[in-house]
């Protein structure tokens, strides 16, 4: 970890494109200033804690993937059923004309 001191109104640039400037500093607080693209997303760290705990949660409910399997293999068997039997009934149908 780099460890730097700034003053109030010194900045720090990180890579080509991100300054971090700081605004204000007040008895146990620092107000710092980012400028960085609009695509950069900045978020405080307890903030990325809580959003890696609400996705691991989101992917613990997702549906089980060996449940939809064995869903879609029923689905198929029933539309293969479904279609033998309608199969049939032409064949019977077509047996009846001649």
């Amino acid at each position: 970890m780099l460890i730097l001191s700034r003053k109030q109104e010194e900045s720090v640039v990180i890579g080509n494109d991100i300054i971090l400037k700081v605004v204000s500093i007040d008895k146990g607080s620092v107000k710092l200033g980012f400028e960085a693209p609009p695509k950069t997303l900045i978020l405080r760290a307890e903030l990325t804690e809580a959003i890696r705990s609400e996705n691991t949660k989101a992917t613990n409910d997702s549906v089980n993937m060996d449940m939809l399997d064995a869903l879609g293999m029923q689905l198929k068997l029933k539309r293969s059923k479904e279609m033998n039997a309608k199969d049939k009934f032409k064949k019977e149908q077509n047996s009846k004309k001649l």
